[in-house]
């Protein structure tokens, strides 16, 4: 698919978001579609271009209001790992992981008391890779 299409499709499932968000209905679905679509923009956009680095922000972004941190953080680590990606994207995916884990903090502080977001985060993964019972192994 090419990057038009890709772009119109990011910007249809934005605005379904928006829409879903001003309806107070769910949009965590709509949110991932976006990550998605970033996601294919990134690999078909350099690095080294606006529209790229963009892209890769937009993938990381979109995880983390569909609440799947998880993807934002692998999304992240592998945008962050490519040794082409300027400094400012770098420093600019950094500062929304932290904004995003002092939110998270905010909202759940009992939690927070006892678990950093990482280890969260951690536990998150193992329990959607191996369900609830794969906590206590």
């Amino acid at each position: 698919m090419n990057t038009d299409s890709l772009n119109t499709l990011v910007t249809g499932a934005i605005w379904r978001a928006k829409q879903l968000e001003a309806r107070g209905i769910s949009p965590a679905q709509a949110w991932a579609e976006v990550s998605s679509l970033e996601e294919e923009l990134a690999k078909a956009l350099p690095v080294s271009g606006p529209e790229g680095r963009i892209a890769r922000r937009g993938a990381v972004r979109a995880a983390l209001k569909a609440g799947d941190y998880v993807r934002a953080h692998l999304l992240s680590d592998g945008y962050l790992a490519d040794e082409a990606a300027p400094k400012s994207l770098k420093t600019g995916l950094r500062k929304m992981l932290e904004e995003a884990d002092q939110a998270m903090a905010s909202q759940f502080r009992y939690a927070a008391k006892h678990h950093s977001p990482r280890e969260a985060r951690e536990l998150a993964r193992r329990f959607r890779e191996a369900g609830a019972f794969g906590l206590a192994a």
